[in-house]
Parts: C-alpha cells; structure tokens; sequence
C-alpha cells in the first residue's frame, strides 16, 4: 500500500470515528491473510471469464454454496462455452436448476448469455446501466460483473458483508453505505481480495447467530466483540 494513501472519513452521512479508521488500516492486510488461510476455493473465482461468473452468481442466489458448487460444475460440463448454452435453450438448463430450487433462474441466465453474444459481440458490458438491462442481473451481479470481469474499483455486498462490517464498526449500514466504505478505504489493487474476504468471513465465522469470534481476525477492533467481550466480563465479576 501507498505510504500516502488515507481512509476517508465521511460516506455519506457516516461519520468515522479516528479510532475506526485506524482500525480499518491495521486489520486489512490481516483479513487477506485469513482468506488466504482459511478462505472458500471455488473453480469460479479463478479465471473463468464473464462466461463463468455469471454462471456462478445466478446459482449463487439463495443457495448454499456447496450446493451452488455441484450445479457450477454440471452446467460447465454440459454447456462448456457460452454458444453451447444459447444453443441448448431453456429446458436442459433448467433441469440443472431445479434440482437447486430455482427453476425460473434458467430462463433468466440463457436469456441474459444469448444477449451478451446477440446484441454485445460474445462480450460483457462494462457498464452498470448496460449490465442491468439484461435479464435477472440487479445490482448485486452488475457490482460483481464490475469488479471481477471488468476490473473496476466497485465492492459488492452481500448479507455476510454487510454483517460483518456493521458488527464490526457498530453501526447501522445499507448495502450502498458498505460498498462506498469500502471503495473509499480500500486501495483499488486490493478491494476484490478484501470484498471476497469478508464474504467468507460472513459465512464461516462471523455467522448470523453463532459467531465464532475468537477465530475472527477482526475481534480485536469489533465494537460488538468487544461488547461481548465487557458483558462477559461484567458476569464474571459481580
């Protein structure tokens, strides 16, 4: 990182209190260390093009993980290119989806593949307006398309993002404030490995109800850790 690189203070509206930014700074690098420890492999956040990730982010969709994976890897075994998925049509594709519960997410992903190869020459649109034009990409999977197949300096936030930044720096976030925190405090060669980062540490660790904090890289700053931490404490000592 740039020695002369700073957080911004303010995202509109939320103000950052110094001690917050501080700790954003030190625990950085610390989470990219955790990820590259203990973080999710998946075959779609390797080099698999615009092809591969939309593949993934459709099936991704209130869908476990795991069972997203085995999908993931059916559908690049029967449709290994995209003009082998245009070219099948609705029904074999759909009988991957059923199988996961999301049946009319079929319909959506060769509508939006067949589109990208008919009306943008077989390439993804880099830009956000033109993404949410085709069919089933919202604003989720336009940031992701952004930042992972155009290289765009854009955080995409999920609920295990947003939780783990709201716990973290006990406020309130949407999903717009947590993704202008992080485009602003995050240098740009970094804040993919961050954003995925805090995405499996959302899942594996700092979980909806049963987090697992002494495992966090984070508990160290967390204002609701420490919370917890003075509440234990305070038991213990009446």
């Amino acid at each position: 990182m740039s020695g002369s690189y700073r957080l911004h203070r303010r995202v509109r509206g939320l103000e950052l209190p110094p001690e917050y930014l501080e700790r954003l700074e030190l625990l950085r690098k610390g989470l990219v260390k955790w990820f590259r420890e203990s973080g999710r492999k998946f075959l779609w956040r390797g080099e698999v093009g615009w092809y591969g990730v939309l593949l993934a982010e459709f099936l991704l969709v209130r869908t476990r993980s795991e069972v997203a994976e085995r999908a993931f890897y059916e559908l690049l075994a029967r449709f290994p290119a995209p003009e082998a998925l245009c070219s099948a049509g609705v029904a074999p594709v759909r009988e991957v989806f059923e199988r996961i519960g999301l049946p009319s997410r079929a319909e959506r992903l060769v509508a939006t593949v067949c589109k990208v190869l008919e009306d943008y020459g077989g390439k993804l649109p880099c830009d956000y307006r033109e993404l949410l034009k085709l069919p089933g990409v919202g604003d989720y999977i336009a940031r992701v398309v952004l930042s992972r197949v155009c290289g765009r300096h854009v955080a995409f936030v999920d609920s295990n993002v947003l939780r783990v930044l709201s716990r973290f720096l006990g406020a309130g976030l949407s999903a717009t404030k947590a993704a202008e925190l992080l485009e602003r405090s995050i240098p740009g060669g970094e804040l993919l490995d961050v954003n995925v980062a805090l995405l499996d540490l959302g899942a594996l660790v700092c979980k909806p109800r049963k987090t697992l904090c002494p495992l966090c890289p984070l508990s160290p700053g967390c204002s609701t850790s420490l919370r917890t931490r003075r509440a234990q404490g305070s038991a213990g000592n009446p």
